[in-house]
């Protein structure tokens, strides 16, 4: 941001600050004062702020324009002063009258003149980093990363330090899944639905307080969307191509005059990215093979989506504000995969093979509703706000399977066909109500309550066929219909407090009531569970958290170095795909199916972190953390007991998981232009489980790591590397395979306003997700890619204006005429 710019934001804030103190005004002050602020070089002094004054009282303000004009309405009438101040410039002073007869005065050319003693000790503010390290928490700003420029949120969450996604497009954090929220609230949205020029900044918490979710045992990812903050308005089009299909539109309007504040945003994109994948087993008794099985795939992921956002912020007063949002969210996704498979004998014969071609259309459509209000009070940080939101959404996917089986000596023994038509709908309200009120002694309570209800349906229809049926005849051991809801009402309460010059303790309970009704409408069959059910499980529902801090003194404005201890208590409740008993997904060699009699798995999170200012140049934050989980949720395969060559995947509670890890982010800037964020993580698992009479124990280190690279170049290019590592980690049954990739962006500013980013992504085609399992029966080995190697440009034009007369028809303006092109603060939709 313009230093300027900067520096007049901050008084025109605190100037606000100041005047909202006066209380409400009966009527419209009629009063009216403009005119233009030049250097000694008579050129405009852009973004100053002119502030009037009565007494001390501030009474009214705008930003100088970058044609040095400023335009003051609504002025009481009387003895009046003026007030000039800008970064590197004195202050300027100019009294001046108002009366019913003179209510409108041009306060002509007003000199102001350079501070020498300013300009020698300010300092030339830095552009926003990309990472911002906190004790607590990691703020990436997603404006700051270039190589996400025509992706979507799933292209941001690779980027930002700690997190990877799976080949399915799913977070993961610390070898956990994080939830995932958009503006603080739960979402049925995902990643790749939401338009990465869309998102503002990503918040990553590690082990959030009382005041989120219990629920949120991996941690909580907010994607916080953009919004207007300064007077006037901006935004940015940005169009792209690529190979894979690849081509989108984006665009976004942030409007802020008065009261009011708008954010519009509407997209379009498509993508197809090719994908591949590899499945080998060997089946084994005692411990010598059997048979082997070995499936390779080829296929096609196809994407397209339309996205709109309208957001409106009104002030009812200083102190009230009401907000509405609405969301649209509308598009399709398809699958075309061809599977050949060959079965052998313990020697290697060839004993069956043959090939399957899968197909599926699916469509969605997701409207997103939010209401809410926000009051601030006289007493400093003391405040409520109240939101309702609303989420609904609905799904198809058709999908084919087509089968040729071959035996040994090449001849086609039979062909067999399957259809399925799957549908859903699902909404969800939420409500919350969240209360701060601070104490004069360094004290604060938090306080509120949170509801949360989810229902959802489904149906799908399973149909087959083969050479000795006449026609296709309705599967009823696939087919089902689904309902289900579920309840969470939460209340929480956190108390703040400050033990020392450096010491500070923050502390609180939440309680969750959950209640999962689920229903197989189709065959009238019930499950649900109830958690509290009695008096035994209360431990269920209630969760504790402590933090404890300690802050050494900085300089002003310098970032102060922190240590934080904290402990948390979570739960991980099982989801309703996870306890049903039927089969959910099927191929041709392995199904899943559900356990209703798992239990919810409880957490206690440890963290010990520690962070280190570098000096001007950098900063280090170091993690050490622990969780131990009971009942720890997992998957468990095992074949098939009438039919082994068929693999079943259901999910069971282990016994304890026991974690330890130790996190570090660094962030520095090695030279002039540069910018690095290096992290890598360290974890031993332990986890265990006995199922079927056999115990699984397995324990093992795991490391992943991260790099983000950034380097300001001659003639306005910037080239940005991102480079990323997961090494296996430890699962029941064997482990997952590592994984590894590279990303490449160059961009080139043409002007403040428009600029082309061109880059590789998955440089080495290497980004994907396996897994490794051994078991006494069976050896797998899988692979699924996500994507392939992809080219992308994308051209971006950024425009804005700060206009703080935005909607209003402004008065003549000063008697000087203004210069060509000073068209009243035109700042370019600038970083």
């Amino acid at each position: 941001m313009h230093p300027r710019l900067l520096f007049a934001l901050l008084a025109l804030f605190c100037a606000g600050l100041l005047s909202a103190q006066r209380g409400p005004v009966g009527r419209t002050s009629p009063g009216h004062a403009y005119g233009r602020v030049l250097g000694a070089d008579r050129k405009p002094v852009a973004f100053a702020s002119a502030s009037v004054l009565v007494g001390d009282s501030v009474v009214g303000g705008a930003l100088v324009q970058e044609n040095g004009d400023f335009d003051i309405t609504g002025l009481p009438l009387g003895a009046l002063r003026l007030r000039i101040a800008g970064l590197g410039y004195a202050t300027l002073e100019k009294e001046f009258t108002l009366t019913r007869e003179i209510p409108e005065l041009d306060l002509g050319n007003l000199m102001v003149e350079v501070d020498e003693v300013v300009l020698q000790a300010a300092e030339i503010s830095k552009e926003r980093a990309t990472q911002v390290l906190q004790v607590d928490r990691r703020v990436y700003n997603v404006d700051k990363d270039i190589s996400v420029a025509g992706g979507d949120a799933t292209d941001v969450m690779k980027n930002i330090p700690g997190l990877s996604v799976d080949a399915d497009g799913n977070v993961e954090m610390r070898g956990k899944s994080p939830k995932v929220f958009v503006d603080g609230r739960p979402t049925t949205l995902t990643l790749d639905q939401i338009p990465a020029s869309d998102i503002e900044r990503v918040e990553v918490i590690t082990n959030p307080s009382v005041i989120f979710d219990a629920s949120s045992t991996g941690g909580i990812v907010n994607v916080v969307m953009k919004k207007s903050t300064r007077p006037g308005y901006s935004g940015q089009l940005q169009a792209g191509i690529g190979t894979n299909e690849r081509y989108n539109l984006n665009g976004n309007l942030l409007m802020r005059q008065g009261r009011n504040s708008f954010s519009l945003n509407a997209g379009f994109g498509h993508s197809a990215s090719p994908r591949t994948s590899y499945n080998y087993r060997t089946d084994l008794a005692d411990g010598l093979p059997t048979s082997y099985f070995r499936q390779d795939a080829n296929g096609t992921h196809e994407h397209m989506r339309i996205n709109a956002r309208l957001g409106w912020d009104y002030k009812l007063s200083n102190r009230n504000t009401i907000s509405l949002l609405q969301g649209v969210y509308i598009g399709s996704r398809s699958n075309s995969e061809d599977q050949v498979y060959t079965t052998s004998d313990a020697a290697n014969n060839t004993t069956g093979s043959g090939t399957q071609h899968n197909i599926s259309d699916g469509t969605y459509n997701n409207y997103n509703t939010r209401v809410g209000f926000k009051r601030t009070t006289t007493k400093p940080g003391k405040e409520w706000s109240t939101d309702l939101t609303f989420n609904l959404g609905d799904n198809t996917s058709p999908a084919t399977r087509e089968q040729f089986n071959q035996g040994s000596d090449g001849i086609l023994p039979g062909q067999s066909f399957q259809g399925r038509d799957s549908k859903g709908d699902n909404q969800e309200w939420t409500w919350q109500l969240d209360v701060t009120d601070p104490y004069a002694d360094n004290r604060k309570l938090e306080w509120g309550f949170k509801a949360n209800y989810e229902l959802s349906n489904s149906t799908m229809d399973v149909t087959y066929g083969n050479d000795t049926l006449p026609g296709l005849v309705r599967d009823t051991a696939l087919s089902n219909a689904f309902r289900i809801g579920t309840w969470v009402n939460a209340a929480y309460i956190n108390w703040s407090t400050k033990l020392s010059t450096h010491w500070s303790m923050q502390s609180g309970l939440r309680v969750e009531q959950n209640v999962m009704d689920a229903k197989r409408t189709d065959k009238d069959v019930d499950f649900s569970y109830s958690y509290p059910d009695g008096l035994d499980d209360l431990g269920q529902i209630l969760f504790p958290a402590v933090y404890l801090s300690r802050k050494w003194d900085a300089p002003d404005g310098d970032l102060q170095r922190e240590l934080q201890i904290n402990v948390s208590r979570k739960v991980n409740r099982p989801r309703f795909y996870q306890i049903m008993p039927f089969i959910m997904s099927t191929d041709a060699r392995s199904y899943r199916i559900g356990n209703p009699t798992l239990r919810p798995e409880m957490s206690t999170i440890l963290e010990v972190n520690h962070l280190l200012p570098l000096g001007e140049n950098g900063n280090w934050l170091s993690s050490i953390y622990g969780r131990f989980t009971d009942d720890v949720i997992t998957s468990y395969t095992a074949p098939l007991p009438s039919d082994p060559n068929i693999l079943v995947t259901t999910y069971v509670n282990g016994d304890q998981n026991q974690s330890f890890g130790w996190e570090n982010t660094i962030k520095l800037t090695l030279w002039k232009g540069s910018e690095a964020t290096l992290n890598g993580n360290v974890q031993w698992v332990r986890i265990g489980l006995a199922e079927n009479g056999v115990n699984y124990t397995n324990n093992g280190i795991s490391f992943d790591g991260k790099v983000n690279f950034s380097q300001k170049l001659p003639h306005d290019f910037t080239l940005q590397v991102n480079a990323d590592y997961d090494g296996p980690r430890i699962i029941p049954q064997g482990h997952t395979l590592d994984r590894y990739s590279m990303d490449f962006t160059l961009r080139k500013q043409f002007s403040r306003r428009f600029f082309v980013t061109a880059s590789v992504n998955n440089i080495f085609d290497s980004r994907g997700w396996g897994s490794y399992y051994e078991t006494p029966n069976f050896e797998q080995e899988s692979f699924r890619s996500w994507g392939s190697r992809e080219l992308r440009v994308s051209a971006t034009w950024r425009f804005g204006k700060q206009d703080t007369q935005l909607f209003r028809k402004k008065s003549t303006g000063p008697t000087t005429p203004s210069e060509p092109g000073g068209g009243g603060g035109d700042d370019g939709g600038g970083e």
